[in-house]
């Protein structure tokens, strides 16, 4: 590479797409960790006892947003030693789960609605992984042998329905071994020849993609499939963006847990790509500490515990989980922000009397939390839309039309009366078009007696 063009790619802080063709300077040594650094790598799972354990802690390690309204998290119960533990969803051990406190803004509230599941490696359930390996040159030869070794040792480990594959990355991308239960001819394609080939740029964005095409393609089988990355550096040789990577993991279902390695990072960087993935992300410094993290990561796609609510507000929120023990609590504080995106629709939980326009009392937390996030954002624009069931046609063909555009209006109105501007917010009623669910049942019906916005611009 050009010395002029190299200067430019340091000048665009490492995240210029295309700048090819230059070797990373290797590290020889691996980087001091911070003060207080001690992390607990999963390696083994037991039954929840009665008592508390001694080191007992609780994490959510992700945080999905479904395709509607409901949030799901992961969340793992590990000790100090590494031991993972399962049953607390089970029988008496439900009443741990004692409090889910939300706060959105000022406005906090207890979650009585929630669903709590499990999976643990006993269940046995196929799942893809895909190990993505940063070969480029900043590792160095002997970083990247070892990282090879903790490859082999990871492969060895898995369960023998799970399937495996390799790629290494530099500035290119290359899929070395390809998906495979079979632990033999999935380590009979492991190079374990350092950077021979490699040693590059950092291209974790063409490694991430390369990954997830890979599943994608050979993985239909697998209802779990995931991507562990890790680099020592910063994005720097990529022909694809970001923003792609992390489309295409989202529109395959795949999750991407992304591993930070030693002190020349860019902070919060792999983080963004796991985060809106449902990917786990951690941050080691020590080359001795990859086996145990693929070990950590793998068990925590096989072993966790999912909350699943509903929350009734947009925006940020920050949730206290507590496990209350006879004689002692084990809390995890996470925070999460499920504001609308441009063009998605969100539903409000508002409520209207009986073939009626009329809000009820019960629906100014729903609006409340609309004029929160107007507020928050100053030049957000939404449509509000009114839907109904199919009731009440047999008199007057346009009578759900009618009330639905009525309905939108009055939560128009509810909004513009607080401060916000009218030029901001729309309404438009649809009547019984556009229902979500069959209108056989009384369910069914209830469902589509909905009101939702769609976000216009932000």
């Amino acid at each position: 590479m050009e010395l002029r063009l190299l200067i430019a790619c340091l000048s665009a802080g490492f995240v210029a797409i295309g700048c090819t063709g230059f070797k990373e300077p290797p590290s020889t040594v691996d980087a001091d960790p911070p003060p207080g650094y001690n992390p607990v790598f999963v390696r083994s799972i037991a039954p929840l006892p009665a008592q508390k354990p001694a080191s007992l802690s609780m994490k959510a390690t992700r945080i999905e947003r479904t395709s509607g309204k409901t949030i799901r998290v992961y969340m793992h119960l590990v000790d100090s030693t590494g031991t993972y533990f399962y049953g607390a969803s089970q029988g008496a051990f439900k009443s741990l789960w004692c409090s889910i406190v939300e706060q959105v803004g000022s406005d906090r509230s207890e979650v009585k609605k929630y669903t709590l599941q499990e999976v643990t490696e006993r269940d046995r359930e196929p799942t893809a992984v895909a190990l993505v390996m940063d070969n480029s040159g900043s590792m160095g030869d002997p970083r990247a042998r070892a990282v090879q070794d903790a490859a082999e040792m990871f492969a060895k480990k898995k369960a023998p329905e799970d399937a495996m594959a390799f790629v290494r990355y530099d500035e290119h991308a290359v899929v070395e071994s390809a998906l495979t239960t079979n632990v033999d001819t999935l380590l009979a394609h492991l190079h374990k020849n350092g950077l021979e080939g490699f040693g590059g740029g950092t291209a974790i964005h063409s490694g991430i993609g390369a990954a997830i095409d890979h599943l994608n393609a050979t993985a239909g089988s697998f209802n779990r499939k995931a991507v562990v990355v890790f680099t020592d550096g910063k994005e720097n040789s990529s022909k694809i963006s970001k923003d792609s990577a992390i489309r295409m993991a989202q529109k395959y279902g795949i999750t991407v847990c992304a591993v930070d390695f030693g002190a020349g990072i860019n902070e919060g960087y792999m983080e963004s790509i796991s985060k809106p993935t449902g990917g786990s992300y951690s941050h080691i410094y020590r080359t001795s500490e990859f086996p145990l993290m693929f070990e950590d990561v793998y068990r925590r796609i096989k072993n966790y515990y999912v909350l699943e609510y509903t929350p009734d507000e947009y925006g940020v929120h920050t949730v206290n989980v507590k496990l209350c023990f006879p004689k002692d609590t084990v809390q995890s504080l996470f925070t999460y922000d499920n504001t609308p995106d441009v063009g998605s629709i969100a539903l409000l939980n508002v409520f209207f009397d009986n073939n009626k326009s009329t809000l009820q009392a019960e629906s100014k937390r729903a609006l409340n939390s609309v004029v929160t996030l107007m507020k928050v954002y100053p030049n957000m624009t939404i449509e509000v839309r009114g839907h109904t069931d199919n009731s009440n046609k047999s008199s007057d063909v346009n009578y759900n039309t009618t009330l639905s555009q009525k309905r939108a209006d009055a939560v128009r109105d509810a909004l513009v009366k607080t401060g916000i501007d009218a030029k901001r917010i729309t309404s438009k009623g649809f009547g019984d078009a556009q229902p979500v669910a069959p209108n056989t049942n009384d369910e069914g019906k209830a469902q589509n007696r909905r009101t939702e916005f769609i976000v216009i611009s932000r």
